[in-house]
């Protein structure tokens, strides 16, 4: 089965509580919603030219610029534990850890505000690059992906009053946020991605099992565990998550040049030290490298196509890889996000592509039909992650270097009662 599915440790709290407690906000208020994707009103074009394209055979290889994982922090003690991979020697002048980081062919970048008192507790609104403000947080957030192309997206900030590692699943295009310091005090707009309903759920893209099993096993005074079933708390965490995990979206396909493979958030225990916190950092980090070796060593990569067809809430579903397409590891899964809440579907798969007209979306395999899972459903949303156990009969034929296309269908209100998501190509590896 795949990481998601797995137990998993569980702490006393998902970190959303903790975060109104500790600045004293008022709460968000929740709601329901569900809703292809578009550049962000704000997200300007990623189109830069200092480094080649993520996506290109160069950069598999090994060779060309490294690729960039960007970390954010928030209030100590994440500031401080992504200070070392700072290229500011204000902000770092013991000088930036992050180039070719532990010759891992990465570069690690760092970005977070500063505080008048860096062990701060009601920390305020900060100064630099993602001040506890909305508006000032998406433009820089903005500004910075477009200058730096990450590869991947590692969001930090404090959550409860403990020792907690907490990996947020969950991130919401919300309409109701905490209150800020300064006025407008709620995102603007809101929901900030206007492209989808409010309350629109985005899943992390980061190997969020293995994550928690590597801190686990670090013997650093931490309790790692995933938050299931919260979200990102409805302030300036969440506000930064769901920023990254949209930008990931955005940038999903391995053609794009400015290529995304993993973002994702963590919620840092207020308990958690200095050095603990950035020794976590670094547990977290390598896992995320692995993952990203991993992705692109098994090329080509997952490739969405054929497009997606509206639905009864709103521009259709969309198909997304988690993990990697490997028959040996058998650890590949499938994320379905914009679909009807609560809707029964069926994963299926077969060869080659086409575009013929089902119910009311687009069948986009052309040959060999197969069922890939037993009747799933969308969770109230509007999504699932759907495990692939290559192990069973249903997968027999797949082998190393062969490509298969995979889709949902899924019930809908509309008016044949049926609709598919957009289509991924996957070939899969050893």
């Amino acid at each position: 089965m795949h990481s998601l599915a797995r137990s998993t440790i569980r702490g006393p709290l998902c970190g959303a509580l903790a975060l109104a407690l500790s600045y004293g906000a008022a709460s968000a208020q929740r709601a329901e919603g569900l809703r292809v994707e578009r550049a962000a009103p704000g997200a300007p074009s990623v189109q830069s030219a200092h480094r080649p394209p993520i996506g290109s055979a160069s950069l598999r290889r090994g060779t060309g610029a490294r690729p960039r994982v960007m970390v954010t922090g928030y209030w100590p003690p994440t500031n401080e534990a992504a200070r070392p991979f700072s290229q500011s020697p204000t902000q770092n002048p013991q000088g930036w850890a992050g180039s070719d980081w532990r010759g891992r062919g990465y570069d690690i970048v760092s970005f977070f505000p500063e505080f008048g008192n860096p062990n701060c507790t009601s920390c305020g609104q900060g100064m630099g690059d993602f001040e506890v403000d909305y508006q000032d947080t998406s433009a820089d957030f903005w500004r910075i992906v477009g200058q730096e192309q990450p590869v991947a997206i590692l969001t930090l900030s404090r959550g409860a009053n403990d020792h907690s590692w907490e990996v947020e699943m969950n991130q919401f295009n919300r309409t109701n946020w905490i209150a800020d310091f300064t006025p407008p005090t709620a995102a603007t707009p809101s929901p900030p991605d206007a492209n989808f309903p409010a309350n629109y759920k985005r899943l992390s893209a980061l190997p969020v099992q293995e994550i928690v099993d590597r801190v686990a096993m670090s013997g650093l005074n931490l309790t790692p565990f995933i938050c299931f079933s919260g979200s990102g708390g409805g302030y300036l965490s969440e506000y930064i998550a769901y920023h990254g995990v949209w930008y990931q979206h955005l940038h999903r396909d391995p053609l794009d040049p400015a290529w995304c493979i993993a973002a994702g958030h963590v919620h840092v225990g207020g308990q958690v030290s200095w050095p603990t916190a950035t020794a976590g950092l670094e547990v977290t980090l390598e896992v995320l490298l692995d993952h990203l070796d991993a992705v692109l060593a098994c090329a080509p990569a997952p490739l969405p196509y054929c497009g997606v067809s509206p639905n009864s809430v709103g521009s259709g579903t969309t198909l997304d890889a988690r993990g990697v397409p490997s028959l040996a590891t058998n650890s590949f899964a499938l994320v379905a996000h914009g679909g009807p809440a609560l809707a029964s579907s069926i994963l299926i798969f077969g060869s080659g592509r086409a575009m013929s007209p089902l119910g009311d979306g687009q069948l986009c395999i052309a040959s060999g039909l197969r069922r890939a899972s037993a009747v799933s459903q969308f969770d109230s949303r509007g999504a699932q992650t759907l495990a692939l156990d290559l192990a069973q009969p249903m997968y027999a034929g797949l082998s190393v270097g062969s490509t298969w296309a995979f889709q949902l269908w899924h019930r809908d209100s509309t008016p044949a009662g049926v609709n598919l998501s957009d289509a991924l190509e996957v070939t899969f590896c050893q």
